[in-house]
This record gives C-alpha cells, sequence and structure tokens, in this order.
C-alpha cells in the first residue's frame, strides 16, 4: 500500500507496517505511541501525524460526506445471537465463551 490512513495507528501498527510500501505514507489520526519502529524505519516510511483542529470545516464537512457514501451498503455487522432483557445474564455468558457475531439484547417497544 502506498498510503494507509489510520485512526489507531498504535493498535494496527503492525499491520500497517507490514502492508506499507517502501516510501509509503500512513497519515495518522490517533495512538496510544506504540510503534513498531525498525520496520517502518527500514522502510523509510513517512508518518504524517494530522489534528483535525486545523482542517477547515468545509473539508471535515466534505470527508463525512465522502465516507457515508462509500460505506453505504458496504458495513456489515455479523449478528450472533439476541436475547431478550430478562436474559441479560445468559448474553454475558454468551460473549464470555466467544464465538462469531455481535450479541443484542433486545428491548421491548
Amino acid at each position: 500500500m502506498d498510503r494507509v490512513v489510520e485512526v489507531a495507528l498504535s493498535d494496527n501498527a503492525d499491520l500497517d507496517a507490514a502492508v506499507v510500501a517502501v516510501d509509503g505514507v500512513i497519515a495518522a489520526y490517533a495512538t496510544r505511541a506504540e510503534l513498531p519502529f525498525w520496520p517502518l524505519l527500514f522502510n523509510n516510511v513517512t508518518l504524517r501525524l494530522l489534528g483535525s483542529d486545523g482542517f477547515p470545516a468545509e473539508a471535515k464537512h466534505q470527508a463525512a460526506r465522502d465516507l457515508t457514501a462509500a460505506a453505504v451498503g458496504a458495513l456489515t455487522v455479523d449478528v450472533g445471537d439476541r436475547y431478550p432483557p430478562e436474559d441479560i445474564a445468559e448474553a454475558h455468558e454468551r460473549v464470555d465463551a466467544g464465538g462469531r457475531g455481535r450479541v443484542l439484547i433486545g428491548v421491548p417497544d
């Protein structure tokens, strides 16, 4: 990848370092500050640390519109089990046990 836009740099830094091209650029908005320094150094990666406070309001609005348009129909959530509120303890046990999909607690109408 020539360009990576990252919202959780330290959480995804190992993956970013593995996929970014030599002389690639990572633009980051947030991090916990732990980074795989040497792999990034050896690939001559440029880190651009971006604070959104300096972005013009129209640029922020356009980015929100573009992201929303790109995401329509593209984002899915794997829903696993559904539980009524009275079975919330069982739902917690299901989460603790792991497995696929999100666990949902239904709220009565």
